[in-house]
């Protein structure tokens, strides 16, 4: 062989992972939505689906796994190829929650996944029916404590977001509530409206009409920042209630073990599409936060997480529906 051969033979295999990497993805991709469809979760994934697809270049396929408080879709990902063409849309619940609400869960939620990236956060509004008679967060916490146990609040189901979000304010503050459980967002706003549960910790989507509607009002926000959507509801924690942030989030990961250079390409699919137009629109519609969370920030910010829910269902006993 000539040297002027071998070395173009070298060269060749030296390019061949360069080569290999800006070919990912080179065919369709699915992003899991471990949710049915027509949620908030799904939303998103298909707002962004659409953006990946233009910048990757490939079709994403959203695909629905409902089940099991998003344990069935997760696990799914848990499970494939580490090659980064199954990924997941995570939420608090699956990657958050869910460690400490289900007993022998198939998956490990810091182990079995590589983080790529948050994206949202779907903020909390501490919410109290019309005749409650405390007008804002601190005038609540006076009222659990001057009758503890007498007030009520609802929740969209045992060890759902709203549910621990109660709980995490109920530990924070050293009061005490009884627990209503609803089956979905629907019906608990009803009966706040209605009267028939004094407070509780709804996603601002799912009440922002009865709030504009004076039905119910908002004396809070379970969240580090203010929403857009309510400029004039203060912070828990600007309402004098600290650590209580009970934002769901919405995050996406990748198998164990899958190539960081895969990871870092989706990543930055991912932020590029978060700031498209139609995204952000649908984030409004929806009373969705942008929040990115980088990588090399989320093994940590999930840690963190898991330990904090634990800490809350630990305390406080919860536990899923069955």
């Amino acid at each position: 062989m000539s040297r002027r051969a071998f070395l173009a033979g070298t060269s060749a295999v030296a390019l061949a992972p360069a080569m290999a990497q800006e070919r990912f993805p080179d065919r369709p991709m699915t992003v899991i939505v471990p949710y049915p469809g027509g949620g908030s979760v799904d939303l998103v994934a298909r707002a962004l689906g659409e953006q990946m697809t233009q910048s990757l270049g490939q079709s994403i396929v959203i695909e629905n796994r409902g089940g099991g408080g998003g344990a069935i879709g997760a696990l799914a990902v848990a499970q494939a190829d580490p090659d980064g063409y199954r990924i997941v849309l995570g939420t608090q619940q699956t990657h958050g929650t869910n460690d400490a609400l289900i007993p022998h869960l198939a998956y490990k939620t810091i182990e079995s996944f590589a983080p790529i990236c948050g994206i949202c956060t779907v903020p909390h509004a501490l919410v109290v029916k019309r005749g409650l008679k405390a007008q804002t967060a601190k005038e609540l916490v006076d009222l659990l404590r001057a009758e503890p146990g007498k007030l009520n609040y609802g929740s969209t189901g045992n060890g759902s977001s709203s549910h621990l979000a109660a709980e995490l304010f109920k530990l924070k503050t050293g009061t005490q509530a009884a627990h209503v459980p609803y089956r979905g967002g629907a019906p608990l706003v009803q009966d706040l409206v209605n009267g028939i549960v004094d407070f509780g910790f709804v996603a601002v989507a799912n009440i922002l009409g009865q709030i504009e509607g004076g039905l119910v009002r908002a004396i809070a926000i379970a969240s580090s920042t203010r929403m857009p959507q309510l400029p004039d509801v203060p912070t828990l924690a600007e309402a004098g209630v600290a650590d209580v942030d009970a934002d769901a989030w919405f995050a996406y990961f990748a198998p164990a073990r899958t190539p960081p250079e895969r990871i870092t390409r989706l990543a930055g699919s991912i932020e590029k599409a978060l700031s498209a137009p139609s995204v952000q629109e649908t984030f409004k519609r929806n009373a969705v936060i942008t929040h990115w969370r980088p990588p090399d920030a989320m093994p940590a910010f999930v840690a963190a997480e898991v330990k904090k829910w634990a800490d809350v269902v630990r305390a406080s006993g919860a536990k899923p529906d069955p």
